[in-house]
């Protein structure tokens, strides 16, 4: 079964008959690091985390899709734990001029429309 991690209001709204786990007032980091928590017992990614390369410095929303799995998958490892590396780095150089609340609203539906395909 699929489950949707995210950050983003709008897909939380908008994803309400479906498996999710919504980090509401978390950044894009923490969306990560709970999918990689996820992925460490026995998920794996049905998207990319950086899909879109929009990075934390760009936009404060993420949503990843992952499903369970039989096994611990290590490429889904190998590529969150790389993400959360670029995440992190990214984080330094946030452009604050992002954080009103109209900029927010257009980068929470990019997020959406990004990832609900998906969903």
């Amino acid at each position: 079964m699929k489950l949707i991690v995210t950050n983003n209001p709008l897909v939380y709204k908008n994803s309400q008959r479906k498996k999710i786990l919504y980090l509401e007032n978390q950044d894009y980091l923490d969306v990560l690091i709970k999918v990689r928590d996820y992925i460490h017992n026995n998920y794996q990614l049905l998207t990319h985390p950086l899909s879109s390369n929009f990075l934390a410095d760009k936009t404060f929303y993420k949503t990843v899709v992952i499903e369970e799995s039989a096994n611990l998958n290590l490429k889904s490892i190998g590529i969150i734990e790389d993400a959360i590396i670029l995440v992190r780095n990214s984080l330094l150089n946030r452009d604050h001029r992002i954080n009103t609340d109209k900029i927010k609203k257009d980068l929470q539906f990019m997020d959406y429309e990004i990832i609900k395909q998906a969903l």
